[in-house]
């Protein structure tokens, strides 16, 4: 048994292997669980990113990935078990027992194959980790679309009160000039239809803020709560936003890009792993049997080796080397699709912002003035109804598209700021654990392991 243990301590076959380092990246922590509101009148964008942090499932399903990685890795790294054997030969030899022993076999693995398989999973975890990042950054995203989306409909709600003010004003100047003889029925008849349309816009502007509430709701992880004023900068001024580093700061610091670098990692140390491939195992055996025939006691010793003689696993490196090549071409593609994306969102970017500028300073300004002059002139009997009608119907336009380009305009800064990871359904896109299973050690049995213990299943 001396022997056994003492070859499992010394024996070292091939070179020392030197694996690349895993980059020095942590993602942001965050607690995930149940999270429900307390009740408050008001919210804000930062509010409701937090209660999605703790209570979207779909990081909560992130952060365990990444302990199904940590448990792949230290399956793949343990060294395989023992077996130990009972022999009986010889049984009625001389009116004995015959021969009674055991023997205890021990595959000893060479060539560092099983640090580089604890090393391959290592970087899974890292994969997992970053594929929290990448999820916490699609749901903080998913929430501040909604929120803006909600702010716009608020504001939208309290201009559509103003405008439903500014049409009754219009009714009540229409119906005193019908009284007094200098309005036609058919201008009243006009005006009132205006009103009427729109408060049925905000009646239907209502309900789709309700609507609204609850896809947020629901998206949070709170389905059934209730809405509540929104606070926001929805008509903040815009940050100047460059091209050169917004795409610089994407290509440093996209969870995309992260991921793809390391994906080339993990090929790299598959390859590493395929080409100690050949290096052969050993199998020991040792043990002691007694023959109670002659009263004889023997010691076993036994050695088994592999001889790569034909395969040397030459398929599976030249399978793994072009393996490599694909991982370093999708780490380019990955690249290449943010800078696409980016220039999607950097011109949703430059033309809702100039927009808002022409909406703000020139068009909704211009819009209000002539509403009042007309109004002025049909109280004067100088102007008709219809150039009233046409007035404040481009100022009711002009403040809609307004809030729909201040809208418009923080969804390209969010896409920018949030990595550009922005999509529309609570799902999880954070990258799986490789499938196959868990390493597993090798079968049992008193006789040489066939094929290699140290081969891992995936």
């Amino acid at each position: 048994m001396t022997i056994l243990w003492l070859a499992m301590v010394v024996v070292q076959v091939g070179p020392p292997i030197d694996l690349p380092p895993l980059p020095n990246a942590r993602p942001m922590e965050v607690r995930t669980g149940p999270a429900v509101p307390a009740e408050r009148h008001v919210l804000t964008v930062a509010d409701l990113e937090q209660i999605a942090l703790q209570s979207n499932p779909t990081l909560a399903q992130a952060a365990e990935r990444i302990g199904q990685a940590q448990g792949n890795a230290d399956q793949a790294g343990r060294y395989p078990n023992p077996i130990a054997v009972w022999n009986s030969q010889s049984l009625g030899a001389g009116g004995t027992m015959g021969t009674q022993g055991g023997f205890v076999q021990q595959p000893i693995v060479t060539g560092g194959k099983l640090r580089i398989n604890r090393s391959r999973y290592e970087v899974d975890v890292e994969i997992a980790r970053w594929g929290l990042v990448e999820q916490q950054y699609r749901v903080r995203n998913g929430v501040r679309l909604r929120s803006w989306q909600i702010l716009a409909q608020q504001r939208l709600l309290e201009a559509r009160a103003g405008l439903i003010r500014m049409a009754d004003e219009v009714v009540a100047l229409t119906r005193a000039k019908v009284d007094s003889g200098h309005a036609s029925k058919a201008d009243l008849l006009l005006a009132e239809n205006d009103a009427t349309a729109m408060r049925l816009d905000r009646e239907q502007l209502e309900d789709r803020y309700q609507n609204s509430w609850r896809e947020l709701a629901a998206y949070l992880g709170v389905p059934g709560m209730e809405p509540v004023p929104l606070a926001g900068d929805l008509e903040r001024q815009a940050a100047p936003v460059s091209w050169e580093e917004s795409l610089a700061y994407l290509l440093e610091g996209s969870p995309e890009v992260k991921i793809a670098e390391l994906r080339v990692l993990r090929t790299q140390r598959d390859l590493r792993r395929e080409e100690v491939e050949p290096i052969p195992d050993l199998i020991l055996r040792g043990g002691a049997a007694h023959d109670l025939s002659n009263d004889d006691t023997i010691g076993i010793v036994r050695v088994y080796v592999d001889l790569p003689l034909w395969d040397r696993n030459q398929g599976n490196i030249a399978r793994a080397h072009h393996a490599l090549t694909d991982a370093r071409q999708n780490l380019a593609r990955v690249r290449l699709s943010i800078e696409q994306r980016l220039a999607r969102r950097y011109n949703q970017y430059l033309t809702s912002n100039a927009n808002v500028k022409r909406y703000q300073e020139e068009i909704l300004p211009r819009s209000l003035q002539a509403f009042e002059i007309y109004g002025d002139e049909f109280r004067n009997e100088e102007a008709s109804y219809s150039r009233v009608q046409s007035a404040l119907g481009a100022y009711t336009d002009g403040l809609q598209k307004l809030f729909l380009e201040y809208e418009e305009l923080r969804n390209a800064e969010t896409a920018i700021e949030g990595m550009l990871l922005v999509e529309d359904i609570v799902e999880s896109t954070t990258p799986r654990p490789p499938s196959g299973g868990l390493p597993q050690a090798p079968s049992g049995g008193g006789v040489p392991v066939g094929g290699r213990p140290s081969r891992d299943p995936n």
